[in-house]
Parts: structure tokens; sequence; C-alpha cells
């Protein structure tokens, strides 16, 4: 569950949450990473709970990882699990100690020359010329036990990007709010945000503020997508190619005051399995906020936020650094 705090720890009277940016180092490089702190209104000192430090970790390790090419933990997970291996047997063969793949996976920030060893274990011909070139400190059944788990896994990177032109950019960027780009969590997300049946653009705008709101509580969006402000607010980028192609979803034609509008509704129930316990809890807090409001009152809404005033004007992508302003 998220920490939100509403009295201080100091007088136990009101606080204010305060988000501001900051110049950080790691590793010698400096940063500038959006904070957040509470400020005790009685007392004037500040204070910061786990999710706040966490949200500004991830940021000043997001983008070190994306200056350096070096992948992500869920990037290392899927890189692990494509080729059936636990953490011993992927760990040996790039020479890391026992433990050291576990905590990559678990969120430590690999250093420059092991990350460049992981991101080359995309390239399935590259993870088995490594694998012959380390022949004589395996057992012959061992070698062959890998060697086969190698050779049956999938040709192609799980989390490559995709060839569907509507999927251009969702490479990690603070444009996708550093999120991972995954067509199951896109499906489920959608699936979970249309609550029985919605508008398109009611949906658009639930889209938005989910991902929008777990960034700016956890620093990364949910569904790694893209979002452009358009006249009728926030949407995906090519969010009506990305409907059409989600298993169960329908788009049928009603009559309201005599205009034919479009409500989507979905067949099939979505799996929470795919989304983390902050996913989750994100995607059912804008289900309880939003659901109640109407159609234009969710566009007036998104129309008084900095994200879509300051993009509107050129159309443009907007970028995930606008998340700490939003109202929600």
């Amino acid at each position: 569950m998220s920490d939100i705090i509403t009295r201080s720890p100091f007088t136990g009277g009101p606080v204010e949450e305060i988000f501001d940016t900051e110049k950080m180092s790691f590793r010698g490089e400096e940063y500038i990473v959006h904070t957040r702190y509470y400020k005790c209104l009685d007392s004037g000192e500040t204070f910061t709970v786990s999710d706040q430090d966490d949200a500004t970790l991830n940021d000043l390790y997001s983008q070190y990882r994306i200056k350096h090419g070096i992948p992500f933990p869920d990037e290392i997970k899927a890189i692990r699990t494509r080729y059936g291996l636990n953490y011993a047997q992927i760990g040996k063969l790039l020479g890391f100690g026992v433990n050291q793949w576990a905590k990559y996976e678990a969120g430590q920030v690999p250093s420059d020359s092991n990350g460049r060893l992981i991101a080359a274990l995309r390239s399935k011909e590259v993870t088995l010329k490594l694998l012959q070139e380390i022949r004589e400190l395996y057992e012959d059944s061992e070698f062959q036990k890998i060697y086969t788990l190698i050779v049956s896994s999938p040709d192609h990177d799980p989390l490559a990007s995709q060839d569907s032109i509507f999927y251009i950019g969702t490479e990690r960027s603070i444009n996708n709010g550093f999120g991972e780009f995954n067509h199951r969590k896109v499906e489920e997300m959608v699936k979970f945000l249309v609550s029985g049946e919605t508008f398109p653009t009611k949906l658009n705008k639930k889209m938005f503020y989910a991902d929008f709101l777990h960034f700016k509580r956890h620093g990364k969006s949910i569904s790694g997508l893209r979002y452009q402000a358009i006249h009728y607010g926030p949407v995906p980028v090519h969010f009506n190619t990305i409907y059409d192609h989600i298993p169960g979803l329908s788009c049928q034609s009603v009559f309201i005051g005599g205009h034919e509008a479009s409500v989507l509704s979905t067949s099939e129930q979505p799996d929470p399995s795919v989304f983390s316990d902050s996913e989750l809890e994100t995607l059912k807090e804008i289900n309880c906020k939003l659901d109640p409001l109407s159609t234009q009152e969710i566009i007036a809404l998104s129309h008084s936020e900095d994200a879509w005033l300051h993009n509107y004007p050129n159309m443009g992508i907007i970028p995930f650094s606008e998340a700490y302003k939003i109202s929600l």
C-alpha cells in the first residue's frame, strides 16, 4: 500500500506534500531528479516516507540505466526466464557471484561492464557463444542441459521493440515513464479500466491518470505507453489501433441526444496477476475516483492539468515529468 500521510509525526498537525527537483550524484555523475517530501505546517520540519524515497531513487537509477544502456530489473528477469535458467546457471555463464544476478533482478544497478554483459544476452547467438567459450567449466551433463535450454528458448527477445507502428517509441524514457512495455499488461490494464463499459474518450483519460499517478508515486508508469495532448485531453499514442487489438474488447454504436457515439465493453475479466501490488492499487483508485465522473467532467479535469496545457499547443508527447503536478 502507498504511504499517505495526513498528520505530522512531530506535532500531530496537518502536513503538506511538496514536489521539487534536486541534483543528485550517482557513480560520479549528477542528475536532476524529482523529489517528494512532507512538510509539517505547524513546525516547518520536513520528512519523507518510503514510497517517496523509492520514487526518487527510481528516477535517479532509471536515468542512469538509460544513459549507460543498462537493462532494467524486469528486463534482466525476462532475459533469464526466456532461457529457463536459474540464478546460479546464468550467473556462472557471466562469471558473476552466486547471488549477484538475483540482486540485479531485485533492483541493484549493475556496473557498466556487467550491464553490457547482461544486455548482450538478449541475443541468443551471443548467449550460445558465451556458453561455448567456457565449455571447460562444466560437466558434460550440466553443459548439455544448459545448451538445450538455450537452444529451445524463443528466438526473439520478448521485450524487444514491436514491429507495429503504433508501438514505436516504447523504449524506456521519460516520455513513457521508464515503464516496461508489455502487450499483455496493456491488454489487462485496458480491460481493468473499461469497468464493464465506457466511452473511448473516458478510457483514454483513465489510462493517462493511472500511468501518471503511478509514476508520481513510484517513479515508473504501468503500461510503458506514450501520451499525446489532443483536443479532448491526453490520450495514449495510437489509442484507436491499440484498443482494436485488445482480445475480448468490443465497440458498439449508441445514440445519445440524437448523436451517434461509441461505447467500449469487454467480455473478459482482467487478470490482476500481471500487475504489481502498487499498480493494482493505482488502477483500483482510478476506477473509484473517475468512474463517477461523466465523460465531459473527466475531459474538463484533464484540461486543467499542466500536462495537457503545456503540450496541447503543439499536440506534443507529454513527458512524465509532468506527473508531479497532476491533481489526483
